[in-house]
């Protein structure tokens, strides 16, 4: 009889001790598996200040243009300027046989000159353009929800490509409507001669700002959670509330997530 209950405690041992085994593989399982759902942690949370902005691809263009139109039929007797001269006030433009010597009414550059000496031209018919190269701004066209949140005085921050290593500052002179777009007239000043009307610049319209507030960067975050690395446990999900966005990082309204923690970020599914 002794025998056969030792037999009876050693087995239920033994199932015991095979229980806990697999039972301790199908959580590793779990927690392994639940891993291979995420990417590299970040940098530890911390605090900071955060500027939420509208973005959008601004256009260089001169205030001041000049276009040089004939009230009557006349013929080029001789032209003083080329199409990339710099002019001063008041200097020649061109000869016109019978009617006289148009001058320029700015400093500027000739930007358009499409007729030829001895050439007949007729009346409204365009002989010149002269752009005022001193005087220049930014238009850019938005969304109309991001329209909506701007304003005049807002700061803008513009870059150019091959000059990412400049930022120029503007301001919002006017937000308005034309032909069902949205455009912001942003004023821009000391605009390197070679930033020419027509080119275009990537815009940042600053709407808002606050500092030190817990930021969060916007790749951990899915779907309003985010996922706390825990040393012991996998990941685990919490449900967060976000104010201002600058684009790489949130600000931390609401959740239970601490300075100091590191966020796992989920791997993207391709569809």
């Amino acid at each position: 009889m002794d025998g056969i209950r030792n037999w009876i405690r050693k087995h239920i041992l033994l199932s015991a001790i095979l229980a806990i085994a697999v039972a301790g593989l199908a959580f590793w399982l779990v927690i392994r598996s639940r891993s291979l759902d995420f990417g590299p942690l970040t940098e530890p949370l911390r605090r900071g200040k955060v500027v939420e902005s509208v973005y959008g691809i601004g256009t260089v263009t001169a205030r001041n243009v000049f276009n040089l139109k004939l009230g009557v039929t006349s013929t080029i007797g001789a032209l003083h300027v080329l199409e990339g001269d710099r002019v001063k006030k008041g200097q020649k433009l061109v000869t016109l046989e019978g009617t006289g010597i148009p001058v320029a009414p700015f400093d500027g550059m000739v930007t358009s000159l499409p007729v030829k000496t001895g050439e007949t031209v007729f009346a409204q018919t365009p002989i010149l353009t002269l752009v005022d190269l001193e005087d220049r701004y930014a238009v850019v066209s938005l969304e109309q929800r991001g329209a909506i949140r701007v304003r005049r005085g807002h700061q803008a921050r513009l870059s150019f490509d091959s000059m990412r290593e400049q930022i120029f500052d503007g301001e919002v002179e006017s937000v308005y409507s034309s032909q069902g777009s949205f455009l912001v007239r942003i004023r821009v000043e000391k605009l390197p001669a070679q930033i020419l009307p027509g080119m275009t610049a990537d815009v940042a319209i600053l709407i808002g700002s606050k500092s030190d507030v817990l930021l969060v960067p916007t790749a951990a975050i899915d779907a309003g959670k985010v996922y706390v690395h825990k040393k012991v446990g996998g990941p685990k999900a919490v449900d967060i509330r976000t104010g201002i966005v600058d684009g790489e990082m949130a600000e931390l309204v609401s959740g239970e997530v601490t300075e100091g923690d590191r966020l796992a970020i989920r791997k993207k599914v391709a569809r």
